[in-house]
């Protein structure tokens, strides 16, 4: 049972058949702007999924934590900020789970190791066609519908591509510049399977089974496009 117990990011988990989605409206109108975009490349990224096991039966799953270094992308930057723009793509092959290291820092939650074919079993199932679908899908898309907020601390309206679907999740972030040339990106939030349009995977009438919510940490570093 253990190799189900993985939500989804974003993100990320096991659930039942997703149900499909209205579609939704267009991105809204960028806030004006006064001058032309800069554009920023990441050049490294790390992204941090943390997923926990519940019910009274819970001892027999484990806490999981799928992580990647594998986000692309560009970002926009205007003035005001919040006239700015980005896209990003997330290959959904680059997703690991469990990784020995990762784990190992990723504190107490995580600190009981998982056995390698749990590891592998679990992974399938993130990536097969009950949950990301990557068959379908497999670069998992998230672009700025709208950004609101400022100096430093921002929220962003992000559009996700998922599963042949969008869904729109807003993001709180925060934005430092460094000498003019290198941006850095911080994004921690918590998620419910709703908001992607999941259903947290259950067994055994319930006793055993995926907490609703997960977290998501995200860190971007970007430099000046050439």
């Amino acid at each position: 049972m253990r190799k189900f117990l993985v939500p989804i990011l974003l993100l990320l988990g096991a659930c039942a058949a997703p149900p499909v989605s209205p579609p939704l409206p267009a991105p809204a109108a960028p806030a004006p702007s006064t001058g032309p975009a800069e554009a920023w490349d990441i050049v490294k990224s790390s992204l941090e999924v943390r997923v926990y096991r519940d019910g009274p039966m819970a001892q027999f799953g484990h806490n999981h934590l799928i992580t990647s270094n594998g986000l692309t992308g560009r970002i926009d930057l205007r003035e005001p900020r919040t006239a700015s723009g980005f896209r990003l793509e997330l290959p959904i092959e680059s997703l690991a789970v469990d990784d020995a290291a990762e784990r190992a820092a990723a504190g107490e939650d995580f600190a009981a190791s998982v056995p390698a074919k749990d590891r592998d079993g679990t992974r399938r199932n993130l990536l097969g066609g009950e949950v990301l679908d990557a068959a379908r899908q497999p670069v998992v898309v998230l672009s700025a519908d709208a950004i609101s907020g400022g100096p430093d601390n921002y929220t962003a309206r992000v559009r996700v591509a998922l599963r042949g679907e969008e869904r729109l999740i807003d993001v709180p972030l925060t934005l430092e510049e460094t000498d003019g040339e290198r941006l850095l990106v911080h994004a921690s939030l918590r998620l419910r399977h709703a908001d992607l349009g999941l259903v947290p995977f259950t067994a055994a009438m319930g006793a055993l089974r995926v907490r609703d919510d997960f977290e998501i940490d995200c860190r971007l570093e970007a430099r000046r496009a050439t």
